[in-house]
């Protein structure tokens, strides 16, 4: 497996688990979860832009660069 790194550093069809979300803001960790966003979940990476599209189960979430650059994963390749 790779090295942890942020979501927002990945490339397009990078699949992996979700290790961490870095952050104290209770606002900004109940969005990630309601959207599946949680540690150990696996998603793919499906699409870079100004943010990402990734997909975790069968839910895909558009998660803009700031909040892609809070989400620490771990790579399967």
């Amino acid at each position: 497996m790779g090295e942890i790194t942020t979501l927002n550093e990945c490339k397009e069809k990078t699949e992996g688990t979700i290790v961490e979300i870095s952050s104290t803001d209770s606002r900004i960790l109940g969005k990630m979860m309601s959207l599946g966003i949680i540690p150990g979940a696996s998603f793919i990476l499906l699409r870079r832009g100004s943010g990402v599209i990734v997909q975790i189960g069968y839910t895909k979430v558009a998660l803009d660069a700031e909040l892609a650059m809070l989400v620490r994963i771990k790579p399967r390749r």
